[in-house]
């Protein structure tokens, strides 16, 4: 990782932009792992709430009772998407912003840091209460086929050289 504080500082105080980077990555992963985690192992893009409850009923073969109970889940997911897709392009526009220069604007990179992780904040507790409600919806049974899905899902992008991560990587 790269360390945006001066030798100086590191021994005054601790580094905020090394911690608050570290929280952002922590949040962003947990933000991008739940809508997955509740597709399962899709084969197929799923651009609508209605798409994303019909392939869970389909997957885990949920009755119309648990069928109901995901619909709220998943608009609530796909009405956050948009918020954290503009979220995401604002850093990568600063990222590809500060690679171009010839120095780096630490202050600048973390405000935009600081700001995603103020955002992703904010989403954390709805996220993590829709995936309670979710898990709670699912028979032992569901779920246990799901994590069975997921960890397949996990082996095999380690077999194509993703070590397990989810998203693509940069080099």
């Amino acid at each position: 990782m790269i360390n945006l504080c001066n030798s100086s500082s590191m021994r005054k105080n601790k580094c905020k932009s090394k911690s608050g980077f570290s929280k952002f990555l922590i949040g962003a992963l947990v933000v991008f792992s739940v809508p997955l985690t509740l597709a399962g192992c899709r084969s197929k893009e799923i651009n609508h709430p209605q798409s994303a409850t019909e392939f869970l009923t389909e997957r885990l073969e949920l009755s119309d009772e648990q069928s109901k109970k995901v619909v709220p889940i998943t608009e609530d997911f796909f009405a956050e998407r948009e918020d954290l897709r503009k979220m995401r392009k604002a850093l990568n526009d600063e990222i590809l912003a500060q690679m171009r220069n010839d120095t780096v604007d630490a202050a600048k990179m973390e405000a935009v840091l600081n700001e995603s992780l103020e955002q992703l904040q904010t989403k954390l507790a709805k996220f993590s209460n829709s995936f309670a409600e979710f898990h709670a919806i699912l028979t032992p049974e569901q779920r246990s086929e799901l994590v069975e899905k997921l960890e397949k899902r996990r082996k095999h992008a380690g077999k194509r050289g993703r070590g397990g991560h989810w998203g693509r990587r940069w080099f």
